[in-house]
């Protein structure tokens, strides 16, 4: 591929910190099918990594992922481990940052920008990193639920995700 005409695009979303926003002042789901597609429209990603859970006992949500799958998704998917709280109250998680971290190093050199949605401050390192090594590094993300460092980082090439609520809310309707 001469890659001196075309920048090449990947996109790495952190489920966890995005797509699953219940806990947001004004909650609403993304559409899954949407967001690629707006991903590739917009920022022209060719790739697109979903890090995510799976519960392999959560039928709804392994249809889903295998639909992702038939949209273009690249799924990367931990599985989900069951936690209760000091409370008493149980929780999931899938500690997915660590292998999107160590994905967006180990792809560096195919990529010349990335489309990076989390807002997790653990991220800060991995984006500096990218950065130095000249990379284009977009962030999108709730501002609420965004690490200031994070914003601070990428100045004027964060992207408020809330402001595409029109053009990604998944319609119940549907």
């Amino acid at each position: 591929m001469n890659r001196t005409n075309k920048q090449i695009t990947y996109a790495f979303v952190d489920s966890a910190n995005i797509v699953y926003r219940n806990s947001d002042k004004s909650p609403w789901k993304i559409d899954l099918k949407k967001l690629i597609k707006y991903l590739s429209e917009r920022f022209g990603a060719s790739h697109v990594f979903f890090y995510g859970g799976l519960d392999k006992n959560n039928a709804v949500q392994v249809r889903l992922y295998n639909k992702m799958m038939t949209w273009g998704y690249i799924m990367r998917l931990n599985p989900v481990k069951h936690f209760v709280d000091e409370r008493g109250e149980r929780y999931t998680k899938a500690d997915v940052d660590s292998r999107m971290t160590f994905e967006m190093m180990k792809l560096l050199t195919e990529y010349d920008r990335a489309v990076v949605m989390t807002g997790d401050g653990d991220f800060y390192w991995v984006l500096e990193h990218l950065m130095q090594c000249k990379k284009h590094v977009w962030l999108l993300a709730s501002p609420n639920k965004t690490a200031k460092e994070l914003k601070r980082l990428v100045g004027g090439d964060f992207s408020n995700l809330d402001n595409l609520r029109t053009q990604l809310e998944f319609n119940y309707q549907q």
